[in-house]
């Protein structure tokens, strides 16, 4: 049973909670692990093949979806809208976005506390055209490959600010997007999955422990037992100088825009 919607991105964009707010519907059938990474060739898992990923979802869900924030990162991984369109032509798209500036702060945070960040937040980002963390953060770039690829009407784009403002309303155009009830009252939504400043740079002995566990069984746990007990050093949020605010808000300026008039959406508040 392949998906019939995916959650391509954004990371730190919201998706984890999404997950988890997806999984309480009844008629809805969520990926084992939250990312299975399928379409990604050579860092993900399409050599495990298509009968592998069949069995990443549940038969019995008449809709059936993962979220992979992976998918909307072409500048690392490319070829992943082509894959998509031939295994599951068919399927939705939801995109979650975020103010780009927080979503490029809060993803270089996240690299910091995995261990795998040492410069400045400024040396970062200072190159647009290489930054990871810029380049994810260049929604409508990213959004092009699949409107190559997919309708324009099966591609939903979600902001983190609506769904914080207005979760219920929120999950309720997505449930109506996937076609399922939308009166379903969702005791999950509102609540808060995988926050970047609650975590912690941990040791190397408890990193290598944590590698140990599958991750679906860790997706699993998630919404039950908080790791926050580990030992760990925290990782301060950086806030960007005022040159680099301006510098970020000129690069995201013309793809917030993009955004718009490709959504016809607001997007109020960013990069103004």
């Amino acid at each position: 049973m392949l998906p019939t919607f995916l959650v391509i991105g954004a990371m730190k964009a919201g998706t984890t909670s999404l997950y988890y707010y997806l999984a309480e519907h009844p008629e809805i059938g969520m990926s084992r692990r939250k990312e299975t990474d399928f379409f990604m060739y050579g860092h993900g898992n399409w050599a495990r093949g298509r009968d592998w990923y069949r069995r990443q979802f549940p038969a019995d869900a008449p809709v059936r979806g993962e979220c992979s924030p992976n998918y909307t990162k072409r500048h690392l991984f490319g070829g992943v809208p082509e894959r998509i369109e031939a295994v599951c032509p068919s399927v939705k798209l939801i995109y979650m976005v975020r103010d780009p500036i927080e979503r490029t702060v809060s993803h270089y945070q996240a690299s910091c506390q995995a261990d795998r960040e040492e410069r400045p937040f400024a040396a970062a980002v200072a190159d647009a055209d290489e930054s990871n963390y810029v380049l994810t953060s260049c929604y409508h770039t990213q959004l092009q490959p699949y409107l190559h690829h997919f309708p324009k009407e099966r591609l939903l784009v979600v902001s983190t600010e609506e769904m914080t403002a207005d979760p219920q309303g929120t999950m309720r155009t997505l449930y109506r997007f996937l076609g399922v009830d939308a009166s379903f009252q969702n005791e999950q939504v509102g609540r808060s999955f995988n926050v970047s400043a609650e975590k912690k740079q941990h040791s190397p002995w408890v990193r290598w422990v944590s590698d140990w566990v599958p991750q679906a069984l860790k997706d699993r746990l998630r919404p039950h037992l908080s790791l926050n007990w580990l030992p760990g050093t925290a990782v301060p949020r950086p806030a960007p100088s005022p040159e680099v605010e301006a510098h970020l808000t000129a690069v995201f300026r013309p793809e917030v825009e993009a955004l718009r008039t490709l959504t016809g959406r607001d997007f109020a508040g960013w990069c103004v």
